[in-house]
């Protein structure tokens, strides 16, 4: 809550001015995110580290990971699918003659993603990637981190660096950064493909699927093709019971008021994004109670009695 009451808190050596008022929130903003998988659970059953082995991991069925309030209503239930990690980020040697190969061993429905995965091996061991449309098992794939004085034309299911491909390349699971080793990754949902549209000095531009534009250094890895499993949003589930065992579940049927988000408003596309610098990572949350008369925002006769139950409440600053 923002608003007008102040209040000091001192933090250690930090001294934090909380504000309160009471409104409603804005309309027409991004949905909610569904928080599917509980990633503490995650890293306590691997270590953090990598395994190709099934997991049962718990399901947060759309609740806050932290305060475990429900923040997505269409979220929750259904058949209780082993999880498969999927590693995202390939790496191979930068000498123009060596790359790191692979054998596809499987390739498999995943119950938790869109796209269908791949089981590989290679000298390093086994992992779980997604499958490009053409890949098939016993299929040999390379990875490579050579970036070659002219570019290239990238075979399906190799994975190159951006400044390796030539421009009109489809490709997937493209990373943001290349100054991160685990960075987020740009096209994992089935059926879509990025295209490079350019070369501009040390970053390359890649049109996504929803034709927005991001610059990109040259040294961020992708893998070359269109993912797998393109007819996912053109199949009949047949039934709201089939829904709920995939973990959907059923919309109220309330009519919704457009508010440009989900309407058909044209709007102008975005200019080119540079991800140059990753952004910083929040700091933690700090815990405090507040009383009633505190967050209500009303002064004199109007606020609220001191003697109500207090409430406490997480602040990030």
């Amino acid at each position: 809550m923002l608003g007008k009451l102040d209040k000091s808190i001192a933090l250690g050596t930090t001294r934090i001015v909380i504000q309160s008022l009471r409104n409603y929130p804005a309309r027409g903003t991004k949905p909610k995110p569904r928080h599917l998988w509980d990633t503490k659970h995650l890293n306590e059953l691997t270590n953090g580290e990598y395994t190709h082995l099934p997991l049962r991991v718990n399901r947060l069925g759309g609740r806050d990971p932290e305060t475990g309030r429900k923040v997505n209503q269409h979220i929750g239930g259904g058949v209780k699918f082993d999880y498969f990690m999927i590693d995202f980020h390939r790496r191979g040697p930068n000498s123009p003659d060596e790359t790191y190969d692979e054998r596809v061993l499987e390739i498999r429905r995943d119950p938790n993603r869109s796209a269908h995965i791949a089981l590989v091996a290679g000298a390093k061991g086994k992992r779980w990637i997604l499958a490009t449309e053409n890949m098939v098992a016993g299929q040999i794939i390379k990875t490579s981190g050579y970036i070659p004085p002219n570019p290239v034309v990238g075979i399906e299911g190799n994975a190159y660096p951006l400044g390796a491909l030539s421009v009109g390349t489809l490709v997937n699971s493209v990373e943001r950064y290349a100054d991160i080793e685990d960075s987020d990754v740009f096209v994992i949902a089935a059926g879509t493909a990025g295209v490079i549209v350019r070369h501009q000095g040390q970053y390359v531009v890649v049109r996504l699927a929803h034709k927005h534009e991001f610059s990109m250094h040259q040294t961020c890895m992708a893998t070359v093709g269109k993912l797998s499993h393109g007819d996912f949003d053109n199949k009949i589930f047949g039934s709201a019971n089939m829904h709920r065992r995939f973990g959907y579940k059923m919309a109220s049927g309330l009519w919704h008021k457009k508010d440009g988000y989900c309407g058909r408003k044209i709007r102008p596309l975005h200019p080119v994004r540079v991800l140059e610098k990753a952004p910083e990572e929040e700091p933690p949350f700090h815990e405090f109670t507040l009383t009633k008369r505190d967050i209500s925002g009303k002064y004199g006769p109007a606020a609220t009695h001191p003697l109500v139950t207090q409430t406490q409440f997480r602040f990030n600053p």
